[in-house]
């Protein structure tokens, strides 16, 4: 089946701004055009999508995003296998800090003692430093590298410059 360029935008929820975006910067082509000029999307523009999204929610660039997807030895069985493993920890972490909340609530209540340790259950610099290992083994060290030594060379300007479009963006 293939999808107009307003389907496949509901169907992930994007905008049809943000898939014109990614046509302009060549992250997601459309499969075909209409004789209407119309963009059309077929499953495997879906998939690719998805895969963009995932990636995103990893806090990607849009950069790295296309050199992991366009690489010849990329594997989309693999990459959501490591996406499903990578959003199950997210998942572990955040329902720690809930739980961390929701013990403070109590404690700020009255009704549960909690020691200054509690109050940062969930905090973690281990964790941080677990996930960047998951990333460099993902993505490889040279792929990771290059985004840091990429991130490390714009001026502190230029990197509020970029985190404000990437902000101003419509949701990727």
């Amino acid at each position: 089946m293939a999808y107009t360029i307003k389907q496949l935008a509901d169907l992930a929820g994007v905008s049809i701004r943000t898939l014109h975006y990614y046509d302009e910067i060549g992250l997601l082509k459309p499969t075909s055009y209409g004789e209407n000029g119309y963009r059309y999307y077929d499953e495997q523009a879906v998939l690719r999508l998805q895969q963009i999204l995932y990636f995103r929610e990893l806090d990607c660039s849009l950069d790295d995003i296309k050199d992991i997807l366009d690489r010849p030895e990329f594997d989309l069985l693999d990459a959501l296998q490591a996406h499903k493993e990578t959003l199950q920890k997210k998942a572990e972490r955040l329902n720690r800090l809930i739980s961390t909340v929701n013990h403070t609530i109590l404690h700020l209540k009255g009704e549960l003692e909690m020691s200054p340790k509690d109050f940062f259950e969930g905090f973690s610099e281990e964790k941080q430093k677990e996930y960047e290992q998951e990333i460099r083994r993902r993505y490889g060290e040279a792929s990771v590298k290059e985004s840091a030594d990429r991130w490390g060379r714009y001026t502190p300007e230029q990197k509020e410059k970029i985190k404000t479009e990437r902000d101003a963006r419509p949701e990727a």
